[in-house]
């Protein structure tokens, strides 16, 4: 653990010349402070600089070629050095922005940043964290080989140039554990006890002969991946992961415009009870209409969620459904209890319990039961408590969807506000066949007698499948058998005839 002191001592004089960077450089190797590589790469970007190409491959301006907290060069000399490398020829005057001839050096572009490197400058203050910026420089310029480029990109972002590309990964890997190593700060400017600062960092690493604009587009791209797995880490620049991202990032905007236009539908799936012999609610399940064809929620549902539109798709699907609840109402006789999908992420929307609140209103007397997986049921933070027992306060009825697939047990069952719960269609498909199956499928029928629950049979598709649940004293079903979902005037039509049918079949039979 080294011990830096809190204002690192590296500035160039402003409006520095080419003669005097020479002059630093030239010192700065004979003290082993700049590598050759680093040095040569100075030079060639301050020339860059010089002839009005001033941005850095991150996009900030750059006021010379060289960092004056770090002695690294910057943003836009690392660029320039990259082109370089890639062209080949050592044609410092080469466009960063055109491709290599085709016999042109393939090299590899690392991405660095410090992760929380915000929380240091707020605990310890600026100066701590310039040293810590300028250990990182050290350290990054100590961990590559002679002829690489070490670079500041700005704030806490480095990058470096490996003409090897075949060991990028490992280099990566190197530095990453090179950085993890605690910094220990001493001096006035260091912060009030201040021991040491722990580092960690991710890195992207992208490779090839590709132009050097693009190059260090992927390296940035990497990093962001980095980033997203958690940090601490180093992720490749992967082409096909790319265009995949990119797919679905035009997907998430069609699916935008879907909603925005209207293209969701609500299908409905109606729900028996074979001891009444009624239909006793009707289950809503969203479905997209694109470019004229039916798209299932399993395509389009985890895209919502994963760009943030869950919120919207969800307020849309609600809002639909009680405005056909009378028609479905009235089809089935009487009123039916009307169950909608709810995920975990529509949770952390501020306007879902205000329009929950008055669909509960709009649907009087009908019941609204929402209905969530067993990853909300589990989710121990705060916030969903919180959200759970306001929706509950503002009248709906919660039930577990797909119940006994996930990691629910007794005890989030008897903590969470739900009063009914789904035995998931996995079990109900084997209890034909599997009497260990068909053993724990009847202990939660058994389960839900004790504890006033409700419970839903759903995925029954067999007559057989039927008439087991019944036996073991589950009339409340759901599945292909009864009805599969259908758009409003189908489901109409749907619901009329199980209504009749369930009403005129002798009661063994129901």
């Amino acid at each position: 653990m080294l011990l830096l002191p809190a204002h690192p001592s590296f500035p160039l004089p402003e409006g520095v010349d080419l003669g005097c960077l020479l002059l630093l450089l030239l010192l700065g190797a004979a003290a082993g402070v700049l590598l050759a590589g680093t040095a040569a790469a100075a030079v060639v970007a301050l020339h860059r600089a010089r002839r009005g190409r001033p941005r850095t491959a991150g996009g900030a301006r750059d006021g010379g070629a060289v960092d004056r907290l770090t002695g690294l060069p910057t943003g836009g000399a690392f660029a320039a050095a990259v082109a370089t490398a890639l062209d080949g020829d050592g044609d410092a005057d080469g466009d960063a922005d055109e491709p290599g001839p085709p016999g042109g050096a393939e090299v590899a572009v690392v991405h660095l940043a410090l992760d929380g490197f915000r929380e240091v400058n707020l605990a310890h203050g600026r100066p701590a964290g310039d040293a810590v910026l300028a250990e990182v420089a050290r350290r990054l310029r100590t961990g590559v080989r002679g002829g690489d480029v070490t670079a500041r990109l700005g704030g806490d972002e480095f990058a470096v140039l490996l003409h090897d590309a075949e060991g990028a990964d490992r280099a990566a890997t190197r530095l990453l554990e090179l950085l993890a190593a605690p910094v220990a700060l001493e001096g006035p400017g260091a912060g009030p006890g201040a021991a040491a600062v722990a580092l960690t960092a991710s890195a992207g690493v992208a490779t090839g002969g590709r132009p050097a604009r693009e190059l260090l587009a992927a390296a940035e791209r990497a990093l962001r991946a980095a980033k997203d797995a958690g940090g601490g880490c180093a992720r490749r620049w992967d082409a096909a992961a790319e265009r995949e991202r990119a797919a679905e990032g035009a997907a998430a905007e069609r699916l935008r415009r879907g909603i925005d236009d209207g293209e969701l539908e609500v299908h409905y799936q109606p729900c028996v009870d074979v001891d009444s012999r009624v239909v006793s609610g009707v289950e809503c399940l969203v479905r997209w209409r694109r470019d004229g064809e039916l798209v299932p929620p399993d395509a389009f549902v985890g895209l919502a969620e994963r760009h943030g539109l869950v919120a919207d798709l969800g307020r849309e699907v609600l809002a639909q459904a009680v405005r056909d609840a009378p028609l479905l109402a009235a089809a089935a006789g009487h009123d039916v209890v009307v169950a909608v999908n709810v995920s975990a992420p529509q949770l952390r929307d501020p306007a879902l319990v205000p329009a929950v609140r008055r669909a509960v209103a709009e649907l009087a007397p009908r019941r609204l039961v929402l209905e969530m997986t067993e990853s909300v049921l589990v989710a121990e933070d705060d916030h969903t408590t919180a959200v759970l027992e306001a929706l509950v306060e503002a009248g709906a009825h919660l039930c577990v969807d797909d119940f006994g697939t996930g990691y629910a047990t007794l005890a989030y069952l008897r903590r969470r506000p739900f009063t009914a719960f789904k035995v998931d269609r996995s079990y109900v498909r084997e209890i034909e066949t599997d009497a260990r199956t068909r053993a724990l499928v009847e202990g939660l029928v058994l389960l839900a007698a004790a504890t006033g629950m409700g419970l839903v049979a759903e995925g029954v598709e067999t007559p057989e499948q039927a008439r087991l649940l019944h036996g073991m004293g589950a009339p409340t079903q759901q599945g292909f058998l009864h009805a599969r979902p259908e758009p409003l005037a189908g489901a109409l039509w749907t619901i009329r005839r199980l209504a009749r049918e369930l009403r005129e079949a002798p009661a063994s039979v129901a």
